[in-house]
């Protein structure tokens, strides 16, 4: 399976897939077997925001759980995240 880049132009893009399936009170393994999909896949998803499936990997997730691919997949800006030393001279 490929590893898709969560870096995009504009921040980085995150999974939203635990907090979806936390709202729909299914687990990684559930979701699985639901979407035909290998268990170390779905709990990799799951327990990592920056990995970012595949776009077959993401439609199937999409269709078995009745939603969008952006409610999956969102961009966290990157103003911000880093952290800034000023000297104070």
């Amino acid at each position: 399976m490929p590893y898709y880049s969560s870096h995009t132009s504009q921040g980085r893009l995150v999974n939203t897939l635990r907090y979806v399936l936390d709202a729909k009170n299914l687990s990684s393994f559930k979701l699985s077997s639901l979407a035909s999909l290998s268990p170390t896949t779905t709990r990799k998803i799951y327990s990592d925001e920056h990995y970012i499936p595949s776009p077959d990997v993401l439609e199937r997730i999409c269709i078995v759980l009745d939603v969008q691919p952006g409610d999956l997949l969102q961009i966290a800006s990157i103003m911000g995240s880093g952290l800034v030393v000023a000297s104070g001279v």
